[in-house]
């Protein structure tokens, strides 16, 4: 389900872009969560606001995302 607010649907390809604050403050490391900034993908699930892409990878706030080029 999509929260107010949040601008991305599933199909739509996203850009895992955690701000600053998030890399070093909130998530010291990616590496147990499959996914890394920078990485892109198709959103596959959206679940109170947090997406996932591909295969399961996400479960971030949308906010942590911006769309593909």
């Amino acid at each position: 389900m999509n929260n107010p607010g949040n601008p991305f649907k599933i199909g739509d390809r996203v850009v895992f872009s955690p701000s600053e604050h998030d890399i070093g403050w909130t998530w010291s490391s990616f590496k147990r969560l499959r996914i890394q900034p920078g990485d892109a993908g198709i959103v596959t699930k959206i679940v109170d606001g947090d997406i996932f892409i591909d295969d399961g990878r996400g479960g971030f706030a949308w906010q942590c995302f911006r769309p593909a080029p």
